[in-house]
């Protein structure tokens, strides 16, 4: 078992998500915990990226305790247009094995939702609410979007680990 941190990187004050998963899982499906753990939709397209920058190609073959292996760390692309980075680092290994679905075991923040427009644009959208909300200037708009109950700073790891149930690994 691994336990990994998602960091989605720009993020102020820090947006991250801690899993507990297989170790043998592939990239591929390290993808799909990455779309449950944050909440995405799978709507975009995606890329594995070593530290060097390299496009790391063929994510169905390699696990990801074969990248750690390879890399201190590594960088998950989503949205290519709004360009949505998750540091992945590694910051527990153990020997027990198991065929358990993955498991958030904490987090903070909340996700910023699909289309959102990066992780610049988020905070501007971000700091535009809570004008909103203290009555400085008004957004409806914003507040409409994202509906008048939004707290960014709110994390329900409950909401993460029902996701992570639902995938199919």
């Amino acid at each position: 078992m691994l336990d990994i941190k998602l960091h989605l990187a720009g993020s102020k004050p820090e947006i991250y998500r801690l899993i507990r998963i297989n170790n043998s899982l592939n990239l591929q499906l390290i993808h799909e915990v990455i779309q449950a753990a944050f909440s995405w939709n799978n709507m975009h397209t995606h890329l594995f990226r070593t530290p060097d920058n390299a496009i790391i190609k063929n994510e169905e073959e390699m696990s990801i305790i074969e990248a750690f292996r390879k890399w201190e760390r590594l960088i998950y692309i989503y949205d290519l247009a709004d360009y949505w980075t998750v540091e992945i680092t590694l910051q527990n290994k153990s020997s027990e094995f198991s065929k358990k679905k993955p498991v958030c075991l904490e987090g903070q923040g909340k996700s910023p939702p699909e289309d959102s427009g990066g992780i610049i644009n988020y905070c501007e959208v971000i700091e535009l609410y809570s004008n909103h909300k203290t009555g400085k200037r008004q957004y409806p708009l914003i507040a409409e979007w994202l509906g008048d109950d939004f707290d960014p700073l709110n994390f329900d790891c409950n909401e993460v680990n029902q996701n992570l149930k639902n995938l199919v690994i």
